[in-house]
């Protein structure tokens, strides 16, 4: 497989993946949970800019 066609299969695929992600409101909101963007909570991840826990102990 040359480069060119890799690219090509590799656009295919992801677009593919895509459509099929931005179904419905609930199958792209599953698909973020999964890929970890965001929590079963429906809250972004810190990592992506979600909110801390804040810190409850007693000082």
């Amino acid at each position: 497989m040359t480069d060119e066609k890799r690219r090509t299969a590799i656009k295919a695929l992801i677009a593919k993946r895509t459509v099929a992600n931005t179904a419905s409101k609930a199958v792209a909101r599953a698909a973020l949970i999964r890929e970890g963007i965001y929590k079963q909570d429906g809250k972004l991840q810190v990592k992506f800019g979600g909110e801390r826990k804040k810190d409850t102990r007693a000082a």
